[in-house]
């Protein structure tokens, strides 16, 4: 929105001249973390977070981040009265929706270790921080696109009598899906053992809409992982069968940007197995401690480190960006 408005008020008929006031904006914040001290302060005798030495915690943050080159990346405030005056000195940590209580500058060590020391690496070229990043290797299912099994089980749930929750458990916790994503069996013995399994005949074509329909995409993830793709080389690495990635590829152009796939049915292992992830080595071509590996579960994240990749456990695209900006990647 624009607003226009008169300088001259000699002619009121006519429009001499005009400024361009411009429209309030809403952007990502330039600031890695925001820290907010409560420093608010009361009548004497009433209990607040300025009593209870919230300016000297405010002010002994705001040392730490002129000190260790996180000025302008970081950011400590302090604040008027966020209530809970009882609890204080109080802290809030933005955007991680963090809230200290009864803190004290005996905590500060704490709060520091947590909160700003993770960051310092990353800005100062001279520390032993995180290792530059070289490629990317991506999970699909809720990283790249988004999923929920429970659809398809509503959906089967019409043909059969079978509550969407137990027959979830019927379908998606039996080895026939495990051997379906590690391509024991084709995907027509997996279509006729999911019939045995419920009991029910459904025509093929039905049953493959029902177990495809079931995925989504989040623009905000997809949109920085193709800037990415600009960049640096990344690959994609999953718990998944013919069915699924077959229709993925026809509906999601990002994974036809990729510089390659590693899939488990293809590779006849699934994550945590070593045996993918040596499979993803072999197609980077590059040390595991160069590849940036991202995943939503923390088991797989936790068998990634343990073969020496570096890792990020995904919560959401604002969280990845967050990461690639301590890394010194900014989307």
């Amino acid at each position: 929105m624009k607003f226009l408005y008169l300088h001259n008020a000699i002619d009121s008929n006519r429009l001499c001249s005009y400024d361009t006031i411009t429209a309030m904006e809403i952007q990502d914040s330039p600031y890695l973390k925001q820290l907010f001290v409560c420093v608010n302060k009361k009548e004497q005798g009433k209990s607040c977070c300025a009593d209870k030495q919230g300016e000297l915690i405010r002010d002994r943050l705001k040392a730490y981040v002129n000190d260790h080159g996180l000025k302008g990346k970081v950011r400590v405030s302090g604040s008027g009265c966020v209530d809970f005056c009882e609890q204080g000195a109080n802290i809030m940590v933005y955007p991680d929706y963090k809230w200290y209580s009864h803190v004290t500058p005996a905590d500060l060590d704490k709060i520091i270790e947590t909160e700003l020391k993770p960051l310092v690496p990353a800005l100062d070229a001279g520390s032993s921080g995180p290792k530059p990043v070289q490629a990317f290797l991506f999970d699909l299912g809720n990283v790249l696109i988004r999923f929920d099994h429970m659809l398809a089980a509503k959906r089967l749930t019409n043909r059969t009598a079978i509550p969407p929750l137990a027959l979830y458990q019927l379908v998606y916790e039996s080895p026939l899906v495990t051997d379906h994503d590690e391509g024991r069996i084709s995907t027509r013995q997996f279509y006729e053992g999911v019939q045995q399994q419920l009991g029910v005949k459904i025509p093929y074509e039905e049953f493959v809409d029902v177990w495809n329909e079931i995925f989504w995409e989040e623009k905000e993830m997809t949109s920085r992982v193709e800037w990415l793709l600009q960049n640096y080389p990344g690959y994609l690495i999953s718990n998944t069968n013919r069915l699924h990635f077959d229709y993925l590829r026809r509906w999601y152009p990002v994974l036809e940007k990729l510089n390659g796939w590693i899939l488990s049915y293809e590779v006849g292992a699934l994550k945590p197995k070593p045996e993918i992830y040596q499979r993803a080595l072999e197609m980077i071509k590059l040390p595991a401690s160069k590849v940036l590996y991202i995943d939503d579960r923390a088991d797989l994240i936790e068998a990634g480190r343990r073969l020496g990749f570096q890792t990020h456990r995904f919560t959401g695209w604002q969280a990845f960006s967050r990461d690639l900006q301590t890394r010194g990647i900014f989307v």
